[in-house]
């Protein structure tokens, strides 16, 4: 068993923090989908902060062009009832969230949404049933369930990520999580969950500074690798127009 899932986050259509800075998110996000396709991928999964309302039909157009299917979370500028006619993809469990699961041989696949800001507790009530699982699990959120010292995490925190903390300790198989929001990429580990923050398609933000400091010069997507008994990933890294790997 191999699958290839390209994680694509923060993509920020139409956003002004972007665009004022000279940077184009539309051609970024654009520039990535066609070096995707130079590879065989089996899924696309976007984690949020998708594109402002009058971005959404060139954003779902776009993606599914370009791989059938793909899947998407929303983040904190997502708009569930904006987002939702978009997205045929799946059947979301919740009445006004976007929230699912599914499975293959090895793996199950959670999906949240954190576009509130935090995790309902309808959401963390189904999280909990979908953690009693024998296979591993691989989960797709926007906001980061792990903090560290910098300014997103300071500013803009998951706001109950220690009650979601706690709920994936109780699984029976080593989580991981994949996540932007933070514009910056990060892997760190906290018993039973390793963490994978991928950076955005549109701005970055600096890491190792206690404030929000942004800059335009690159734009990253990460490619997650699931084999029987093993997750490997790489960030593949746009500096001025040429595309870079490297694995972590």
């Amino acid at each position: 068993m191999s699958k290839i899932i390209a994680h694509i986050t923060d993509t920020h259509l139409g956003d002004p923090t972007a665009i004022d800075r000279g940077a184009n998110p539309k051609k970024n996000l654009k520039a990535v989908l066609e070096h995707i396709a130079l590879d065989k991928f089996d899924d696309i999964v976007v984690t949020g902060d998708l594109a402002d309302k009058d971005d959404l039909h060139w954003f779902f157009e776009k993606l599914e062009n370009y791989k059938p299917g793909f899947k998407i979370t929303l983040g904190n500028h997502d708009i569930f009832s904006q987002v939702i006619p978009f997205y045929k993809n799946t059947k979301t469990e919740g009445e006004d969230e976007l929230y699912y699961s599914h499975e293959d041989e090895f793996y199950k696949y959670i999906y949240m949404d954190s576009s509130s800001g935090e995790i309902s507790e309808p959401q963390l009530a189904w999280l909990s049933q979908e953690i009693n699982t024998l296979k591993h699990i691989v989960l797709f959120v926007h906001h980061p369930i792990l903090g560290f010292p910098t300014g997103m995490d300071t500013t803009y925190p998951l706001k109950n990520r220690d009650t979601v903390n706690d709920i994936l300790q109780e699984s029976r198989h080593n989580i991981t999580v994949f996540c932007g929001h933070y514009h910056m990429p990060d892997k760190r580990t906290d018993r039973k969950i390793t963490q994978y923050i991928t950076p955005s398609t549109a701005f970055q933000v600096k890491k190792n500074s206690p404030t929000i400091e942004i800059n335009t010069n690159s734009f990253a997507y990460r490619i997650i690798t699931l084999e029987e008994n093993s997750i490997k990933t790489s960030l593949v890294t746009n500096f001025y127009d040429r595309f870079t790997q490297k694995s972590g």
